[in-house]
């Protein structure tokens, strides 16, 4: 009985660390996208 509960530990554990990995990656995919807009609008304003 008492693996039963160890089990809810180690998926809690597991869920919270990818959480915490999916949320830097949607951080570090926003700050690209941004970064790609500006390199974007940067040689846009270049080429005019």
């Amino acid at each position: 009985m008492e693996a039963y509960g160890k089990i809810f530990v180690v998926v809690a554990v597991l869920a919270v660390i990818l959480v915490g990995i999916f949320g830097y990656l949607f951080t570090i995919d926003s700050k690209v996208k941004k970064l790609e807009e500006e390199m974007d609008s940067k040689s846009t304003n270049k080429q005019k």
